[in-house]
C-alpha cells in the first residue's frame, strides 16, 4: 500500500512559496475593481433615465405651450414630469416655441462623492393654428 502525500512533503511546499489562499488574495484585489464597474454602469443607466425624464418634460410642456397655455402652467407641467431640481426654459417665437429642460446627474448612485454633470432635453414644437384657448 501506497502511503499518502501530506501538506508538508516536499512535492507540496508551505510557506511563502505556497499558492494557499491565492484564489482569496486576487479576489481582495479585484473585488473594488468589480463594485466600481457595477457602480459605474448604474450611475450610466441612472444618467440616462434621467435625460429620458428630462426630454419627456420638455416634450409634455412645448406640446402645452403650442396650444397656447399659460406660461405657468406650461412651466408646472414639466417640472411635475422632470427630476426634481431641474431648471425649464421656455422660448417662444411667432410660430414655434421651445422648452429646454436641465438637470444635475450623478456619475455614482452613492450620493455626493463625485460631481454630478448636467444633463439636458430640449423640443421645439410649432404652434397650433387659431386663438389659444
Amino acid at each position: 500500500m501506497r502511503p499518502r502525500p501530506d501538506r508538508t512533503s516536499p512535492k507540496d511546499p508551505v510557506g511563502p512559496w505556497s499558492d494557499e489562499g491565492m484564489a482569496t488574495a486576487e479576489l481582495v484585489v479585484v473585488l473594488p475593481a468589480i463594485v466600481l464597474a457595477l457602480l459605474t454602469g448604474v450611475g450610466a443607466v441612472s444618467a440616462m433615465t434621467t435625460r429620458m425624464r428630462c426630454a419627456d418634460a420638455a416634450a409634455v410642456a412645448a406640446r402645452l405651450a403650442a396650444r397656447g397655455e399659460a406660461r405657468s402652467d406650461v412651466i408646472a407641467a414639466a417640472r411635475r414630469v422632470a427630476a426634481p431640481g431641474s431648471v425649464v426654459r421656455l422660448d417662444t417665437t411667432a410660430t414655434s416655441v421651445r422648452v429646454t429642460v436641465t438637470t444635475t446627474a450623478n456619475v455614482l448612485p452613492v450620493g455626493g462623492i463625485l460631481p454630478g454633470f448636467a444633463v439636458t432635453g430640449s423640443f421645439e414644437q410649432d404652434r397650433e393654428p387659431g386663438p389659444p384657448p
